[in-house]
């Protein structure tokens, strides 16, 4: 490998490191006004473009010296320079990077057209496409020239460009290591900002043999000044009724659509008779995360890491708290994984959570929890309303419950997860189903407390589940996976007093649940300025719902469901029938591109 031609991509690389960084700057129109997250995203971004000009050196000396693979040098940089710029644009568009949901649109007929981008759009691309292509040959020319002054710059100062962007690097993964430790919001809230951005997460490691003590309270918040999102659009507008509701919302983990029946959840089952019962109701995540803050943010699951990393309470939160209703928490699992503590309760007191039970095993915690929130009704004095929140643990992933619950039989023990199949599933459905009543029973006990002593006259009441749990119907088990109607359709029994009971068949969301309990509670403003959600008891058409995971989302429409990745690893796009089975072809794109452009509208509509 001679010497003439390592300078010669050293040049070459060095051009285009530069070019990257000026096409990047448009990543900094998101970046907040605050001066320290300001510096540690230009940190960050340069230590980022730095570690993928790095990998791309090693083909680049390959191709380089494959003599004929010279030819390819101008277009292919070309390409990965018009990658680079795409997805600038994607990242306005819709608060993620370029992945194959974008390569979709591209590529499918009326993809382009259905985010409103037309001849115009096109034209410009292919002028891009070709100005970059020059560009590239520019570069080329001046890398290979001999004698040329930037190739004698980076010859003598190859050592110090070397050593600042190996600091640059540490510092970046240094800094961002300080800021999850110790809850830098300017810095945490940055994570996704640049592509292929890989954080240096080291929780684990500093809480066992660190010392770090983690999930303290928080005490640092991004002031709205600074912030990169605009939520809510405007500020609500509430005139309280003369007789405030109390709200209580149960949550029970893992309670999926078909479990509310009279055998499995009998107690539920009665109290539906006195409410309303959604039939076609969506969370909004397939796992925990996404399953809760869709219910108190109202807004998709995609805002959750802007949320985390701001600090931002939710609008429902901070309203019932300025109406001055009593706000109590009470969950089996500590809130702080998921981050709750940092996201939908961060305003609320300590004193007013109480999450780490001290009763073994979940269903030990499900009941003390219980006993802990009927202790609070009976010590109720005066007229001030409340705000109960109560998350049940017992029903997930190991499926607890204790004696006398085991009504559906045979029950699995114990389970070798990696052997279950199809066939011998139904033993650990049915410990499923028996945690499912066990948990049935605990929610029953409050109800018949609050209705023996009238509290159920002025409560509006919602029981509901975060994600559902499928049990191979569709393939797999387990949440946190897919989007087949076991894992993310959920029961909805809402108790409203004076309102008839009935059944509901329209299709809802987790959503809608902030903007109806805003709504009760006096908010004038309409749920667009602060959720994605709509009121429960409105009767309106919702052609498609959106769920959400950690990186992928999916618009489901009719049972059937378009899966999209949210980062540039996640795959193709795929679409799924009712039954969940994989559909190919033109037809079955064009069947929900007519709500992509909705999509991405909501997906982007609370960010600056």
């Amino acid at each position: 490998m001679n010497k003439s031609g390592t300078q010669s991509i050293k040049v070459f690389l060095g051009c285009n490191f530069i070019l990257s960084l000026a096409i990047g700057l448009g990543y900094f129109l998101f970046v907040g006004r605050y001066p320290a997250e300001i510096a540690f995203s230009v940190i960050a971004y340069l230590s980022n473009t730095a570690m993928i000009y790095a990998v791309l050196s090693v083909p680049a000396l390959l191709l380089f010296f494959a003599g004929a693979g010279r030819a390819l040098f101008a277009p292919v940089f070309a390409f990965l320079q018009l990658i680079l710029v795409v997805d600038v644009a994607v990242y306005k568009i819709f608060r993620f990077h370029i992945n194959s949901m974008v390569v979709n649109l591209i590529l499918t007929p009326g993809g382009l057209q259905s985010l409103d981008q037309g001849t115009g759009m096109k034209i410009f691309f292919f002028a891009l496409a070709f100005g970059l292509l020059a560009l590239e040959i520019w570069f080329y020319g001046l890398a290979v020239r001999p004698g040329g002054r930037l190739a004698a710059a980076l010859k003598k100062n190859t050592a110090l460009i070397l050593c600042s962007l190996i600091f640059l690097v540490a510092l970046d993964k240094t800094l961002f290591a300080w800021g999850i430790l110790y809850d830098k919001v300017y810095i945490t809230g940055n994570s996704k900002l640049f592509p292929l951005y890989q954080p240096l997460k080291i929780r684990t490691f500093a809480s066992k043999y660190l010392g770090v003590k983690l999930d303290s309270e928080v005490g640092v918040r991004i002031s709205k000044k600074y912030s990169k999102l605009d939520y809510p659009k405007l500020e609500l507008d509430i005139k309280p009724p003369a007789r405030p509701l109390n709200v209580l919302i149960i949550v029970t983990d893992s309670f999926r659509y078909d479990m509310l029946d009279k055998e499995i959840t009998p107690e539920l089952w009665a109290f539906s008779k006195k409410a309303a019962v959604f039939k076609e109701h969506y969370s909004g995540g397939n796992c925990t995360r996404f399953g809760i803050f869709s219910i108190i943010y109202g807004i998709y699951g995609n805002y959750w890491f802007s949320m985390l990393g701001e600090r931002r309470s939710p609008v429902m939160m901070d309203a019932f708290a300025s109406l001055g209703y009593d706000i109590r928490v009470l969950a089996s699992a500590k809130l702080s994984f998921p981050e709750f503590n940092k996201t939908c309760f961060v305003n609320v007191p300590r004193e007013n959570i109480y999450d780490e039970p001290k009763s073994d095993g979940k269903d030990g915690k499900d009941r003390e929890i219980t006993d802990k929130f009927l202790d609070f009704l009976k010590a109720r004095t005066g007229k001030k309303p409340y705000f109960g929140f109560i998350f049940y643990d017992a029903s997930h992933g190991s499926y607890e419950y204790p004696p006398g619950f085991e009504k559906f039989k045979p029950s699995a023990g114990f389970a070798n997860y990696l052997a279950l199949t199809k066939e011998n599933i139904l033993p650990l459905f049915n410990k499923y189903k028996n945690s499912i009543r066990y948990e049935d029973s605990l929610t029953g006990d409050i109800l018949r407390f609050m209705a023996k002593h009238g509290d159920l006259k002025d409560t509006a009441v919602i029981v509901t589940g975060d994600h559902g749990e499928p049990f191979f119907e569709k393939g797999y088990h387990g949440h946190n996976q897919a989007y087949s109607a076991e894992e993310v359709k959920v029961p909805l029994v809402f108790y409203l007093p004076g309102r008839a009971p009935g059944v509901i068949t329209g299709v809802t969301s987790h959503m809608d649940i902030a903007p109806t309990l805003l709504k009760l509670a006096g908010a004038r403003n309409p749920p667009a300025d602060y959720s994605n959600g709509a009121d429960l008891f409105e009767k309106s058409s919702r052609p498609f719902v959106s769920v959400f995971s950690w990186d992928t989302s999916a618009i489901i429409k009719d049972g059937s469901a378009l899966v999209m990745p949210l980062e540039a690893y996640g795959g193709g796009l795929k679409i799924y029938d009712k039954d969940y089975r994989p559909v190919a072809g033109k037809k079955a794109f064009e069947s929900f591109s007519p709500y992509i452009l909705t999509f991405q509208q909501e997906a982007k509509r609370f960010y600056k």
